[in-house]
């Protein structure tokens, strides 16, 4: 599966930032070492002057993109992996070196290969093209530099053979890539299906289908962690326990198409009242629960009021007599509690309202 979908934001940065420090220590020191060789060997052009001032500018830039990505910059951009930036440096850097070196320019070149392996899982084969091409051309201009400046040290044929070959083993390289690319987009496509299948599954375990509140057994769930939250002093939390008023009047009534246009209506309302951490549950039928982390009492009772209201206000086309409205009964969470407890003197609350006539909040002031 897409690592994307599993790892949090930190561990997924961090894992990029791994594949980077692996790729420019390994395919770094591998180049910086077979140049190092030549030099000793005096197959590098400028001598040591120009040898240490080329990798010094090619490490300055291994180590821009490594800051990069320790400062988090990286996530701004649409590719925050960086693969296709680093592997285009990098390639520059071998055709930067292999126009100064003698005898060993073909083994210089060869390191692309090592650089194609670090994106092989990640870029496109229409990058992977790109990356070739320009490095293929690159190597061609090399050529034609060093056999039009120094013709005396160039077996001109044996270095445009080398070239061939090299070309020719690019295009395997590539073609292979295609086929990963390939299968690595279908992998891609099969398991985003199957994170939506296990999200749908998940939801279905979870959540009723009508409303899309979550159902009891997980409500109580996460009730039970907001009210740890809330013993930590995180904030406030209000439980509201609400019921439609006389809704086996109206499936009786109207029929049970009806009835279930209500229960969604009901839903379509409280969403438009709950913010990001609250959460609404239906405990069966027509009872339903709110989770209201809140600043103060007051603030609670009054996103409750708004539902109440605004459930006064709906009309339906398919039964134009109908009027619904909800009973609620309003408990804050007190340190100590449980979270039955609490779901207890809620429930207490909202019978006292249907008690004094329906159609009201009542506040359940009791420990």
């Amino acid at each position: 599966m897409d690592q994307s979908l599993t790892l949090n934001p930190a561990a997924l940065q961090f894992q990029r930032l791994r594949r980077v420090l692996f790729a420019i220590l390994a395919g770094g020191s591998a180049h910086t070492l077979l140049c190092w060789i030549s030099l000793q060997l005096d197959f590098f052009r400028g001598g040591s002057p120009l040898f240490y001032a080329l990798f010094g500018v090619i490490w300055v830039g291994h180590l821009g993109f490594i800051l990069f990505m320790l400062l988090g910059l990286n996530r701004r951009l649409s590719e925050p992996s960086m693969i296709m930036p680093l592997m285009v440096w990098s390639t520059t850097g071998i055709l930067l070196t292999a126009l100064v070196v003698d005898q060993v320019r073909l083994c210089v070149m060869m390191i692309f290969f090592a650089i194609v392996q670090m994106g092989v899982l990640q870029a496109s084969f229409r990058q992977f093209a790109w990356l070739a091409g320009y490095c293929v051309f690159g190597y061609a201009v090399i050529l034609g530099v060093v056999s039009g400046y120094w013709p005396e040290v160039v077996d001109l044929r044996g270095e445009w053979i080398q070239w061939g070959l090299f070309s020719a083993m690019v295009l395997a390289v590539i073609l292979l890539a295609s086929e990963i690319s390939t299968i690595r987009s279908q992998l891609s496509r099969r398991n985003l299906q199957l994170a939506d299948i296990v999200e749908r599954i998940h939801d279905m375990a979870v959540k009723d289908e009508m409303t899309g509140f979550y159902r009891r057994r997980h409500a109580m769930e996460l009730l039970a962690k907001a009210c740890g939250q809330a013993a930590r002093g995180a904030y406030q939390l209000g439980v509201v326990y609400l019921d439609l008023d006389h809704f086996k009047r109206i499936n009786d009534q109207y029929g049970h198409r009806v009835g279930d246009l209500v229960l969604e209506r009901f839903a379509e309302v409280s969403r438009r009242h709950l913010s990001g951490q609250d959460f609404a549950a239906r405990l069966g039928g027509e009872e339903f629960m709110l989770v209201l982390p809140v600043s103060d009492p007051e603030e609670a009772s009054n996103l409750a009021e708004g539902i109440l209201l605004g459930m006064r206000s709906q009309r339906f086309k398919e039964a134009p007599g109908l009027s619904v409205t909800v009973s609620a009964g309003l408990a804050m969470y007190h340190r100590e509690e449980t979270p039955e407890q609490v779901v207890l003197r809620a429930d207490r609350a909202l019978y006292q309202a249907k008690e004094s006539g329906r159609d009201k909040l009542v506040v359940e002031q009791g420990a």
